[in-house]
C-alpha cells in the first residue's frame, strides 16, 4: 500500500507526457507578451489609447488587432496555465516519492527543500535581474502543497474551489471600485529613464522589496489553480484524456466563456470602440475570472494532442524542448528583454504600439525556443534546471529510492 492514502490514483507513466512540456513552452510566449506590455516597456504615448494592453496608435489596424488578441489570449492566460502546470508537477513528484517508498514525513521534507530552493532562485532573479519574478510565489505555493500531500483529494478540491472563488470575488470588488474611478496600479518608472545599467538595476533592486510583498500576497490568487493541477496529477487526468473528457471539456468551455465575455469587451474598450473609462472594469474582472483559463487552456491542449499518444512530431519538438527547460527559458527572457528594450541596450519598441511590442516579445521567445532546441538535440539540460535538481536531490540530480538515499 502506498504511503499517502490520499493519493488514490497513482499513475505509472512509461513515457514522458507531451502535454505539460508543450503547454509550458507555449505559456512562456504568453508570459513574454504580457510582461513586455505591462512591465518591460512602460511609456506614455501622447494621442494613443489602450495603455493597459501596451498602447494603440490611432488608425493603426495592426495595433487594434493586436490589442484584441492580447485581451483574449495573453493577459492572465499564460501565468495561470503555468501555475496549473506547477501544481501538476508537484503531484507527479509526490507520486514518485510514494513509489520510491518515502514516508510522508520524509516526502514533505523533499518537497519543501525543492520548492524552497525554487523560491530562493526567484528572490535572486527578482532583486538582481527582474523584480516582476513569479518563481518566488511558485516556490512558496510548492512548499504549501508539499505540506498537504496527505490531504484527501475531496478536501483539496474544496480548498481549490474556495480559493478560486475568493479570487473571483476580489476581482468583482475591484471591478466595482474601478467603475467608481479607483486606481490600484503601482506607479512604474518609464523605461526611457533607465539610460544606464546602474539606473535599471538599482531601481529594480529597490522595487524588489515591494514586489517581494506582492509575491507573498499572490499566493491565494494562484494556489487555487495549482491545487487543480495537483489533483489532475493524482487522478491521471492528462494521462487518460478519454476517461476525464468531461472534466477537460468543462474547463475548456469555461475558458471560452471568459475569453468571449471578458476578453473581447476589454479589447473593444482598449481600442476606443466604447468609452475607455470602462476598460478598468474588465481588467479587474479578467484578473479574477482569468485564473480559470489556466486549467482551461491546459485542457484544450490535452484534448487537441490526444491522438499523438505522447509522441512528439517535428513541428512541436522546439516547444517541448523549451517546456523541459522552462525555468532557464523564463530567466533567459529577462536577460534578453534587458538587452533588447532598455535604452542602454538596443532600446527597441519604447514608443511603439502593442503590435510591435508583441512582435518583439515573440522574437525574444523564439530565441529561447532555438536555444532550447539546440540543448535538446545534444541531450543537455537547461542550466537552471540542472542546478535546481542537484541542489534539491544531491550529486546525482535524481530522486533516489528511499532505501538507497537514506542507507
Amino acid at each position: 500500500m502506498l504511503p499517502y492514502p490520499s493519493a488514490v490514483t497513482v499513475v505509472r507513466v512509461n513515457q514522458r507526457l507531451i502535454v505539460p512540456d508543450l503547454a509550458r513552452g507555449l505559456a512562456l510566449l504568453g508570459i513574454a507578451m504580457a510582461n513586455i506590455a505591462t512591465i518591460w516597456i512602460v511609456s506614455d504615448i501622447p494621442g494613443a489609447y489602450g495603455e493597459s494592453v501596451g498602447w494603440v496608435h490611432p488608425g493603426s489596424i495592426a495595433d487594434e488587432i493586436a490589442a484584441i488578441f492580447a485581451t483574449m489570449f495573453v493577459h492572465v492566460r499564460g501565468l495561470p496555465m503555468f501555475s496549473t502546470l506547477l501544481g501538476f508537477g508537484v503531484g507527479l513528484i509526490t507520486m514518485s516519492l510514494a513509489r520510491k517508498n518515502y514516508p510522508a514525513k520524509k516526502a514533505r521534507l523533499v518537497l519543501v527543500k525543492r520548492y524552497g530552493i525554487l523560491a530562493l532562485f526567484g528572490v535572486a532573479h527578482m532583486f538582481l535581474i527582474f523584480n516582476g519574478d513569479i518563481m518566488v510565489t511558485y516556490g512558496l505555493c510548492g512548499i504549501i502543497m508539499g505540506l498537504l500531500i496527505a490531504v484527501r483529494t475531496k478536501i483539496l478540491r474544496i480548498i481549490a474551489y474556495c480559493l478560486i472563488g475568493f479570487t473571483i470575488f476580489m476581482s468583482l470588488i475591484g471591478a466595482v471600485g474601478a467603475a467608481f474611478g479607483a486606481d490600484m496600479t503601482l506607479p512604474l518608472e518609464p523605461t526611457s529613464s533607465f539610460t544606464t545599467p546602474a539606473d535599471y538595476f538599482i531601481n529594480n533592486a529597490l522595487w524588489g522589496f515591494v514586489y517581494l510583498i506582492n509575491a507573498v500576497a499572490a499566493i491565494p490568487y494562484l494556489l487555487g489553480v495549482m491545487l487543480i493541477g495537483f489533483i489532475w496529477a493524482r487522478e491521471g487526468v492528462l494521462v487518460d484524456v478519454n476517461a476525464h473528457r468531461r472534466t477537460l471539456l468543462t474547463w475548456a468551455w469555461l475558458t471560452v466563456a471568459v475569453i468571449v465575455l471578458i476578453g473581447i469587451p476589454w479589447g473593444l474598450f482598449s481600442i476606443g470602440e466604447f468609452s475607455e473609462s470602462f476598460g478598468p472594469v474588465f481588467i479587474a474582472l479578467n484578473q479574477g475570472f482569468g485564473t480559470i483559463t489556466g486549467p482551461g487552456i491546459l485542457a484544450m491542449i490535452a484534448l487537441a494532442t490526444q491522438r499523438l499518444h505522447n509522441t512528439v512530431p517535428a513541428v512541436l519538438y522546439p516547444f517541448v524542448a523549451l517546456g523541459k527547460r522552462s525555468m532557464s527559458g523564463y530567466i533567459m527572457q529577462s536577460i534578453l528583454f534587458i538587452i533588447t528594450v532598455m535604452p542602454f541596450g538596443l532600446g527597441l519598441g519604447l514608443e511603439s504600439g502593442v503590435a510591435m511590442k508583441l512582435l518583439i516579445a515573440t522574437g525574444i521567445w523564439a530565441v529561447t525556443l532555438i536555444l532550447a532546441t539546440i540543448l535538446e538535440a545534444t541531450n543537455t539540460p537547461g542550466p537552471f534546471e540542472w542546478a535546481h535538481r542537484h541542489l534539491s536531490y544531491g550529486k546525482t540530480g535524481r530522486l533516489e529510492p528511499y532505501t538507497v538515499a537514506h542507507a
